[in-house]
């Protein structure tokens, strides 16, 4: 049996393991970006979610230069009429550097259904990486 059927045995016996024991499938939006060469930001978060829940969005930094990086990352949530609350934190990264992080966001009584868009930007001295998935708010 080859490597790859060997692969491709084990992510259906995973699927069909993880269907069997009644978990739901996650469905998740996601992007990956490097608008800025120094610096690629990647975003997944899930597909929908309610108004009082609390979503995981997981968000990676990765240091593409061979320099040290020093950065402001945002996370942007922008409801469907264009207005947008923003977090940030500032850090570095070390040459080579990858980082990844959950970070959890309620979802406010005061958001309206439809779609809204997370962005997660990191900014360097060398321009910006940014990367925006939509989520639904039911």
């Amino acid at each position: 049996m080859s490597r790859l059927s060997i692969l491709a045995l084990a992510a259906v016996a995973a699927l069909a393991l993880h269907l069997s024991l009644g978990m739901p499938a996650a469905l998740a939006a996601s992007d990956t970006e490097t608008q800025n060469p120094d610096l690629t930001v990647s975003l997944s978060i899930p597909d929908q979610a309610s108004v009082g829940e609390s979503i995981a969005a997981t968000i990676t930094i990765a240091n593409n230069s061979p320099k040290l990086q020093t950065f402001v990352a945002k996370g942007i949530w922008t409801d469907p009429s264009g207005e947008a609350s923003v977090q940030s934190k500032n850090g570095l990264l070390l040459p080579g550097q990858r980082i990844s992080r959950v970070i959890d966001y309620v979802v406010s009584d005061k958001c309206v259904p439809g779609t809204h868009q997370i962005t997660f930007s990191v900014e360097s001295r060398g321009g910006t990486s940014s990367a925006t998935a939509p989520i639904q708010v039911i």
